[in-house]
């Protein structure tokens, strides 16, 4: 059996491949070594990955994840996960390498990762040869659930939301000590501030909204994408920001000169089809 996860920093998906071709899918919240206080991982893994698949001893595991660039992380997430998965041969990889290998497969082009932070860099077909610089969600993630939310609460707390936004039950009676303590205190930051997209998607045909969000993912294409468009001017983009606002990534690619764009929300089940292709 082979079980593969794709992780972001608030969710997960994994699927198991049965010997007989078949899969299993299960969901669960997301994994990111960076976020996990030292010494905590093995207990985050535990309770993190679905309940059901603790029961399960996969040959191979495939995870890609938030956070798994670094070695150090990477092999802290090993570790933990070899704790659970107890006979699997482990590849902890970037979700980042997840995403290109779903959406290229052996082909090239440039990969953008939309949810909650962002990443953008180039793939060969077999690897990533190149990355824009990502700075997290206090300094970049510029086109991110994150940023949008950060945003949003600017906007909010400044005065500058119109007062058909600022009345819904999502904002409504947020105070600023809530937010901060939230932002600067709280466990999940990020995970905080990309929950505010749900209130965009909700009101995504508001003109304010849409200003916000054209923004956001125009800053993100200044600053990562256009860099790399002399290396490619294919893109795939896999995420639920650009899923969901994919009408405005549309119009901000094409404005900067991307020829082809391909938007994957989950990357999960082609990866589940490339690892399956290339079973021994």
């Amino acid at each position: 059996m082979l079980l593969i996860a794709d992780s972001g920093s608030t969710k997960s998906d994994w699927r198991l491949l049965l010997p007989d071709g078949t899969h299993r899918h299960y969901a669960g919240r997301g994994i990111n070594p960076l976020h996990a206080a030292q010494g905590s991982l093995p207990m985050l893994v535990r309770e993190r990955v679905p309940h059901a698949l603790q029961e399960v001893q996969p040959r191979q595991l495939f995870f890609y994840g938030a956070g798994c660039a670094q070695a150090s992380a990477t092999c802290a997430l090993s570790e933990a996960l070899a704790r659970l998965f107890t006979q699997a041969k482990i590849a902890v990889m970037p979700d980042f390498l997840g995403a290109a290998r779903a959406l290229f497969g052996g082909e090239s082009g440039l990969v953008a990762v939309l949810g909650t932070g962002s990443s953008c860099g180039v793939y060969d077909g077999s690897s990533i040869v190149q990355h824009s610089n990502a700075l997290g969600y206090i300094i970049g993630d510029e086109g991110s659930a994150a940023d949008m939310g950060k945003r949003l609460l600017r906007a909010f707390f400044y005065g500058q939301l119109p007062a058909t936004l600022a009345r819904q039950p999502a904002l409504r009676g947020l105070t600023r000590e809530q937010a901060l303590q939230a932002v600067y205190h709280g466990d999940a930051p990020a995970e905080y501030l990309a929950g505010f997209a749900t209130f965009l998607v909700k009101n995504r045909d508001n003109d304010f909204v849409r200003d916000l969000v054209h923004r956001s993912l125009s800053d993100f294409f200044d600053n990562h994408v256009t860099p790399l468009c002399s290396v490619s001017r294919r893109l795939g983009v896999v995420g639920s920001v650009g899923f969901f606002f994919s009408d405005t990534l549309k119009e901000v690619a094409q404005k900067r000169g991307i020829t082809s764009l391909e938007i994957l929300r989950y990357p999960i089940e082609r990866l589940t089809s490339y690892h399956h292709a290339r079973r021994t």
